[in-house]
């Protein structure tokens, strides 16, 4: 496979880092938590999602975990798509700047349906998050 094959396969492919920036592209510009447990807590809420499909969870723990969600959201902080803002590191922000890449590179991949879908699943995520 050519070095031009693979990042236009790169380019063409949905990950689970892609579904989860799209999802806090959603979420607009506010802060929201660092804590991991209600992360997991919330994604595991819409595992049902076939968006999220790829997200397995282990359920034997304190609560509901997934180990590919923590390193997605840990290559989204790495990758500058996602920031923490405050001096304790206990929220999350999606600036407008972080956003617009997000616009113009990874939503680009989602079909209009699933832009639709993502933007629902956002909704009720962040809404288990303010809970």
């Amino acid at each position: 496979m050519s070095l031009e094959s693979l990042k236009k396969k790169f380019q063409e492919d949905i990950t689970p880092l892609d579904v989860t920036a799209a999802i806090l592209y959603f979420f607009g510009d506010i802060e929201f938590t660092t804590s991991y447990e209600k992360l997991n807590r919330a994604f595991y809420k819409e595992r049902e999602n076939p968006l999220l499909r790829e997200f397995r969870f282990l359920e034997g723990g304190p609560y509901p975990y997934s180990e590919l969600l923590d390193s997605v959201f840990s290559r989204l902080s790495i990758s500058g798509l996602l920031g923490c803002r405050n001096p304790d590191y206990r929220k999350f922000f999606v600036q407008k700047n972080q956003r617009d890449r997000i616009e113009n590179g990874i939503l680009k991949k989602f079909s209009p349906d699933q832009v639709e879908e993502l933007k629902s699943l956002s909704n009720c995520i962040l809404k288990s998050l303010e809970e």
